[in-house]
């Protein structure tokens, strides 16, 4: 199978690319592919555990659980997070560590496609 690497740049509501994200992720990982995420810009947001939205909708935050869960592999940049002052990302759902501009040149090589929302 193959692996899809998915460079996310926007953050929740901002436009309708987390939803994106999280159906490619979904349908790829539902195939047998594996998939991994780079959180870039305001994509980091969509890590953050206390998301609150007043209508009741699907909150991106959890839509990425689901995915995290099913094996997705999902890394936000450090200097985008701390430069948004979410201290390391303390405040981030299990499973998405912050990395680096290192880890996004690793996913680059190791996929075989590449994806850019």
């Amino acid at each position: 199978m193959a692996k899809i690497g998915i460079l996310l740049t926007e953050g929740p509501w901002q436009t309708e690319n987390y939803e994106i994200f999280a159906r490619l992720a979904e349908a790829a990982l539902d195939k047998g592919h594996e998939v991994e995420g780079f959180w870039y810009l305001d994509a980091v947001y969509n890590a953050v555990k206390h998301q609150k939205f007043p209508e009741d909708v699907p909150l991106p935050v959890e839509r990425m659980k689901k995915l995290i869960e099913k094996g997705a592999k999902i890394i936000a940049c450090g200097i985008c997070v701390n430069a948004r002052g979410l201290e390391g990302g303390k405040e981030f759902i299990e499973g998405v560590p912050a990395g680096g501009l290192p880890d996004f040149a690793d996913m680059i090589s190791e996929s075989d496609a590449l994806v850019t929302l």
